[in-house]
């Protein structure tokens, strides 16, 4: 099993909704035929920031409805491509992950193989 793990840093996107992306992931987190597990959690680090994380067996089809229903979204994905990092483990861990998105477009990112 994979981990799915998207981390929201609201301050690079001022006027994000916060409560908005929080139910978007929850409806994902209800795929029972997509997600195993999930945690949600948020903190302060040099600002406030929103981790979601997944586990799935099913890595690929839960990133691609995560950008359908989030990053693609008419009022969220705008500043979820602004304010967010997503990333993929590994099947043994978080040692070799794949970078999905960056807010920082400069940053190489991959796709689930």
């Amino acid at each position: 099993m994979r981990s799915l793990s998207i981390q929201v840093q609201p301050t690079r996107s001022p006027g994000i909704d916060m409560e908005h992306v929080t139910r978007a992931f929850q409806a994902l987190a209800d795929r029972q035929d997509l997600v195993q597990h999930h945690a949600f959690s948020h903190g302060e680090d040099k600002g406030p920031y929103f981790n979601y994380t997944f586990g799935t067996p099913y890595a690929a089809e839960l990133w691609d409805r995560i950008r359908a229903v989030v990053y693609d979204h008419a009022d969220l994905g705008s500043h979820m491509r602004r304010a967010s990092m997503a990333m993929c483990s590994s099947e043994s861990g978080w040692d070799d992950y794949v970078l999905l998105h960056h807010f920082d477009p400069a940053v190489a990112t991959s796709d689930i193989e």
